[in-house]
């Protein structure tokens, strides 16, 4: 009997653990190569793209406690935030609050990470705009924040 109840306790630690650990649920990419580059300037939005271009689109569901982990990304990420949860996005050193409804992008070669620290899911619709074959992300270590 001391036997089940030690497992029981050691399957439940492990369970929080990995809940505290989660990864957002990702959803399939949807990739597509632009048949010419953008030279667009149109009410104020300015967007010009060099050489061959792919767009991916994807959807991530973050639960409370998930972390997507440090990365970055080739190109450029336009996320919007679908809510009702809020996000924190840590953008190397510099922290943001993602409300629902709201957008935000990524861009260069520094970390970034979005968590779920709200007690509610969000999910984040992704469009990347990159170098065609690039991969849509790079995992790399924090940031060196003084």
């Amino acid at each position: 009997m001391r036997k089940l109840v030690w497992l029981i306790f050691a399957a439940a630690a492990l369970g929080i653990v990995a809940y505290a650990l989660a990864d957002p649920s990702p959803g399939p990419q949807h990739r597509g190569t632009l048949i010419r580059p953008i030279r667009a300037h149109s009410d104020g939005v300015h967007m010009k793209t060099h050489g061959s271009t792919d767009l991916i689109a994807q959807d991530f569901v973050y639960h409370p406690g998930d972390v997507s982990g440090w990365h970055y990304h080739p190109g450029i990420v336009l996320v919007e935030n679908e809510g009702p949860g809020t996000g924190t996005f840590r953008d190397g050193c510099h922290v943001f609050t993602v409300p629902p409804n709201s957008s935000f992008y990524e861009t260069g070669h520094h970390p970034v990470q979005l968590e779920d620290n709200s007690s509610q899911n969000f999910t984040t619709h992704l469009m990347y705009v990159l170098p065609t074959g690039a991969p849509p992300r790079i995992n790399t270590g924090p940031p060196h924040c003084h």
